[in-house]
């Protein structure tokens, strides 16, 4: 029995020395969690900066020309509460009407990215447009997932977040309106910083 055991426990604790190249502030030769991965989709109309935002998290250098993007995938891994992560993020078009693609996209994600640019309030409005996509398409499947809001270019100088009414008709900001409205996260950035 206790050779069993000793086998069992063996088995357990891996024999190579392998270090992380995930999470660069582990220690050597610590045991890997296994490969999760998540799927991030990232939605919003032409120029509002998703394809920069994504290749900021990339680690990739900002480019200043707009290049329209049909659809791209990109991967990155991470390590998150010791677990080795890959992130699949879908960047979307905001040029191009793609129903069928948005709709495949949502399907695949496990969380959702809206963006917004402070320098198009039109792509504001955009968001319930977005919005009622996810919940519609997650709603045919039985399941809900977790939305950011993101304010783009917010080192634009002049330019401020809309402000909106609440029911006692003060005012609020883009921040508490949108986490009101839809339960979500909001924040403001911009790829420059």
């Amino acid at each position: 029995m206790s050779d069993m055991s000793a086998m069992l426990q063996a088995r357990k604790k891996p024999n190579t020395k392998r270090g992380n190249a995930f999470d660069e502030t582990r220690e050597p030769y610590e045991p890997v969690g296994y490969l999760k991965k998540f799927t991030v989709v990232v939605f919003g109309d032409s120029g509002v900066g998703k394809s920069s935002i994504i290749r900021h998290l990339l680690g990739e250098e900002y480019i200043n020309e707009h290049l329209p993007t049909v659809e791209e995938f990109f991967v990155k891994q991470i390590s998150h509460k010791n677990k080795a992560c890959e992130l699949h993020i879908i960047d979307t078009s905001g040029t191009y009407e793609f129903p069928a693609m948005r709709r495949i996209a949502i399907q695949k994600a496990d969380a959702a990215v809206l963006v917004y640019s402070l320098d198009k309030p039109e792509s504001f409005t955009k968001l319930d447009r977005y919005m009622e996509e996810i919940e519609s398409c997650c709603a045919d499947s039985n399941r809900k997932i977790p939305v950011i809001i993101v304010s783009n270019k917010s080192d634009i100088p002049n330019l401020s977040e809309p402000t909106f009414r609440n029911a006692h008709g003060l005012k609020t900001s883009a921040c508490v309106y949108l986490e009101g409205k839809w339960r979500c996260q909001w924040l403001a950035t911009s790829v420059k910083f």
